[in-house]
């Protein structure tokens, strides 16, 4: 069947769910891991999986199961589990792939038992002490104590912790900062939260230095921060001095959003975008001077599509062009697969980077076929099947008009549009005798039979033949010529007054075996016999007197009226010039 009429009997696979990356805490409960997969197909679809590019292979009784599409790995570990997935989904008319699922492992270990040295410092001073934390992924978040649990550090501004190191930054030291501290890291995965504590490093204080300083940034953001759009992005920047230093942020091209808090030793961009590119400055302020710390970020972003290809039907010996855009940053790379395999140019098929060329395609060329736009933050696919048709003429869903009836001196064109692929080669025969181009007769390119000058001649049975090499077939139908619609009186031009009373006169004669209807225009619009309250009448019943009265006429009511008389086959008109006179009173 057609893509048009309804879905096919069959189709290949169409993805209604795909993995998606998992990270997986490498200490779970949890004794398994799926990777979801499931497509639509007809016949029912049967899967496959790779990871890191190879095939896997699904025995029963392996660690690896398979459930419907789904891919279940028992027992999952770092060493052998960690890796790309890919699902593959075939039936007999091709196959498709899904997109990559990365699977990682989460773990943080715990702080090195080591007892941590004492930081010695003057106060008044400024001090950082290091959170080293143990080995983790991903990333952690991180917090201070000072002395027991649950005593935080305070974000103030005088206090800083570092959410890319961990450390913790003082501008200037006082008294209270005499004591034990320790590093606090916390994961956060899908399903779990851990944290760790650091042992306590004790931080001393020598005499009080009344000094002050200038700033000087001890915590500051690297030269350049790569983003992807929508992304969040912090850049962080603290310094010592004394007095407490000010932060303050500016975008050294441009001005920063009002939104963003500009006085914090964080900037944040809770979703980043193509306008925040740039380079940002920090500045550290006090009484003693200033100092600064500039550095770019530098946004891209994943694949997507601008243009995807579609289901498709052609027929055989066709070319078909398809063509598949993605937008990027960098600009993504587009390629092609055939039922899984990548897809090279080959005698008829041009693969010229988002464009995909067939040259009189045939009946292998049929099968799934998806275009992939990858850069170094993505892959995307889009995915169609193509299916190449090989059918032997057919007139069951469109046959040859089995009655046709003509107007005698009138032209007729008798289409002839079977089903076929490649497309059929098309011969008209009027009875036995085969019907070729003449004043009279013409046979168009696309298989229509025009029949001009019409007589009672011509009057009979027309077949259509078509033919490829499939086969054969053809339609019949019946050709009877009736009398030609005239019209006998016409209406005449007439100059009234407004207020009057007109009848425009309009008599046909037709072919007595169809029926007759008259229809008026008023300058191209139809007359409304059927207004409640109007000024139209028809005046008469008689199928062959289509007469129009106007009753006590406007102004609005000239104009140039046209009477048609219409069978199914023909039709005649007239027309006729009606001028209203409006009355005109003058006062002297």
């Amino acid at each position: 069947g057609s893509f048009s009429q309804g879905t096919p009997a069959t189709f290949g696979p169409v993805f209604e769910e795909q993995p998606v990356g998992l990270l997986f805490p490498e200490e779970s409960a949890e004794d398994q891991v799926t990777l979801a997969c499931r497509a639509r197909a007809s016949p029912p679809a049967t899967y496959r999986w790779k990871m890191n590019g190879t095939e896997m292979n699904l025995e029963p009784g392996s660690r690896h199961q398979l459930m419907g599409g789904n891919l279940v790995i028992m027992s999952p570990t770092k060493a052998q589990d960690a890796g790309v997935y890919q699902c593959l989904a075939s039936n007999p008319v091709g196959t498709v792939v899904s997109k990559e699922a990365v699977l990682r492992f989460g773990f943080l270990q715990e702080f090195s038992k080591e007892e941590r040295d004492p930081v010695k410092t003057h106060e008044g001073w400024g001090v950082m002490l290091p959170c080293n934390p143990p080995a983790h992924y991903p990333g952690l978040s991180y917090r201070w104590l000072l002395n027991e649990f649950p005593n935080f550090i305070p974000t103030d501004g005088r206090h800083f912790v570092s959410q890319t190191t961990g450390n913790l930054y003082i501008a200037r030291t006082n008294a209270s900062d005499l004591g034990n501290y320790s590093c606090l890291a916390t994961s956060h995965l899908d399903f779990s939260t851990k944290s760790v504590f650091s042992k306590f490093a004790q931080l001393n204080l020598a005499a009080e230095d009344p000094r002050l300083f200038a700033p000087s940034i001890k915590a500051r953001f690297p030269p350049e921060t790569y983003a992807l759009v929508g992304q969040q992005v912090t850049l962080e920047c603290f310094a010592f001095g004394n007095p407490v230093p000010r932060i303050k942020w500016r975008k050294v091209d441009g001005s920063l959003s009002p939104q963003w808090g500009t006085a914090e030793p964080t900037l944040q961009i809770p979703s980043v975008s193509f306008e925040d590119e740039g380079t940002y400055e920090c500045e550290a302020e006090n009484s003693k001077g200033r100092d600064t710390v500039q550095g770019r970020i530098i946004v891209q972003a994943q694949p997507e599509w601008l243009k995807v290809i579609s289901d498709t039907e052609a027929d055989i010996g066709s070319n078909l062009r398809w063509g598949c855009a993605a937008a990027g940053k960098p600009r993504p790379m587009v390629r092609w697969l055939r039922n899984g395999e990548p897809l090279a140019s080959q005698n008829r098929v041009e693969v010229l980077a988002g464009d995909l060329r067939f040259s009189k395609l045939n009946l292998e060329d049929s099968g799934m076929y998806q275009c992939v736009a990858e850069n170094k933050h993505g892959t995307i696919y889009a995915s169609a099947e193509l299916a190449v048709q090989a059918l032997a003429p057919d007139f069951r869903q469109n046959p040859v008009r089995r009655l046709i009836p003509a107007a005698r001196g009138g032209e007729i064109s008798i289409p002839c549009q079977p089903r076929a692929a490649p497309k059929a080669t098309i011969l008209w025969s009027k009875g036995t005798e085969i019907l070729g181009n003449s004043t009279r007769v013409t046979v168009t390119l696309d298989g229509t039979l025009i029949i001009r000058n019409i007589s009672r001649s011509d009057e009979g049975k027309y077949t259509c033949f078509a033919e490829n090499f499939m086969g054969k077939a053809n339609s019949t139908g019946i050709l009877s010529v009736r009398d030609a619609t005239k019209i006998t009186l016409a209406p005449s031009s007439a100059d009234i007054n407004v207020g009057d009373n007109l009848t425009l006169q309009c008599h046909a004669s037709h072919d007595p075996t169809m029926d007759l209807t008259f229809t008026w225009t008023l300058d191209d619009f139809p007359v409304d016999f059927d207004k409640p309250g109007g000024h139209y009448r028809r005046a008469s019943v008689k199928e062959t007197i289509g007469d129009l009265t106007i009753l006590n006429a406007q102004l609005r009511h000239g104009g140039t009226y046209t009477c048609m008389a219409q069978t199914v086959v023909d039709g005649a008109s007239k027309e006729a010039t009606v001028l209203v006179r409006g009355h005109h009173h003058h006062h002297h």
